[in-house]
Formats: C-alpha cells, sequence, structure tokens
C-alpha cells in the first residue's frame, strides 16, 4: 500500500471514527432528556419492567404510587429472569407491590420476558387479550427511550414514566456504564430492526 493511499485511509478511518463519535453522543444526549421526562397520564395499565432484586424494587414502588394517584386500575408486572430466593422478577414486583398497598386484583403478570424487547410482544398480547389500548411503561430513565420505542412496534399506545433518573441509582461510574450499554442497545436493536430481525 503506498504512502497515498495509507493516508486516504487514514483519514477516512478518522472520518468514520468522528461520525461514530457524534452519533453516540447524541443518542446519549436523546436517551438523557427522554427519560428525565415523566409522561404518567391516565391510562388502562402500568407496566412495570423487571431489572433485577434492587431496579425491580424501584420500579415496583414507582408504580404503586403512580397506582395509588389513580393513574391505572392495573399493574403489569413483566420479567422472567429468577432472582436469588428462585422468584421471577415478575413475581418480586407483585410482592412489592402488594405490600406497598395494591390489591392483588389489580395485578398481572408476564413472567416469560428475558429482555426488553421480550417485555413489549409479551405484554402486549396481555393487553390485547384483555382489551387494554394504553399503558404507562415504568423503568429507570436511561432505559425509556427504547422501552418506548419497542412498545410502540408493537402498535401500544405508551407514556413512561421513570422510577429514578440517570444518576440517582448509583455512582457516576455506573450511570456511564447504564448509559454505554443503553447506546449500543438501542444501536443493535436498531441494526437488528433494519436487517428484518
Amino acid at each position: 500500500m503506498t504512502g497515498k493511499i495509507r493516508r486516504h485511509v487514514g483519514r477516512a478511518a478518522l472520518a468514520l471514527a468522528v461520525i461514530v463519535l457524534m452519533s453516540a453522543s447524541a443518542l446519549g444526549a436523546l436517551i438523557v432528556i427522554y427519560g428525565a421526562q415523566d409522561q404518567a397520564r391516565p391510562a388502562d395499565v402500568i407496566i412495570v419492567l423487571g431489572a433485577g432484586e434492587m431496579g425491580t424494587q424501584r420500579r415496583a414502588q414507582h408504580a404503586a404510587r403512580l397506582y395509588r394517584d389513580g393513574i391505572a386500575p392495573f399493574i403489569l408486572c413483566s420479567g422472567g429472569y429468577r432472582g436469588p430466593d428462585g422468584r421471577r422478577e415478575a413475581e418480586v414486583c407483585a410482592d412489592l407491590a402488594r405490600a406497598a398497598g395494591v390489591p392483588a386484583s389489580a395485578l398481572v403478570l408476564e413472567p416469560r420476558s428475558r429482555s426488553t424487547e421480550q417485555n413489549a410482544r409479551y405484554a402486549a398480547e396481555i393487553l390485547r387479550g384483555r382489551g387494554w389500548e394504553s399503558a404507562v411503561v415504568v423503568s429507570d430513565s436511561f432505559h425509556l427511550l427504547r422501552a418506548r420505542w419497542l412498545f410502540a412496534r408493537e402498535d401500544v399506545t405508551v407514556w413512561t414514566s421513570p422510577a429514578t433518573r440517570l444518576g440517582e441509582a448509583g455512582n457516576a461510574l455506573e450511570t456511564l456504564y447504564f448509559l454505554l450499554r443503553e447506546i449500543g442497545a438501542l444501536g443493535y436493536q436498531g441494526v437488528k430492526i433494519a436487517l428484518g430481525r
């Protein structure tokens, strides 16, 4: 490879790196801005997305507050991962909601999903089966943009409500980790959809 060709390849690689960095930065800003908004409004159901023990606890408690505020008459707890005690995220969410005063009759469980995409798909099946058309989705702020996108792809009218704002649930390194992880997840989801998968 001649020196001239090497220089052209180097410039193209640098330009591509700058484009990727700028795109990731813009996406990160969009995630933060969208996640800071609480769109909660009256709906048919509040959907809580599972997130391990601590994340599910935050989200379930927030959903119980929304329920007590009259946002929706039902809470749908979603998530199929098992915790150390053997309970699935959906079961943990339901137990926490009951402890916060939500009656068992207002709780619906979706214990199969193991990803946000499956959260949206399986929850949408339940909504269609019950004749529900609208939902308030509860998750952590950094997760809401992708959750909103995936639920919209299932033709569910969705508003989002953050259980915690970016940075509230951990230190600066954890915040950066979750933000970078979400940028990657959104990029991956976009490529997957573009390829028709």
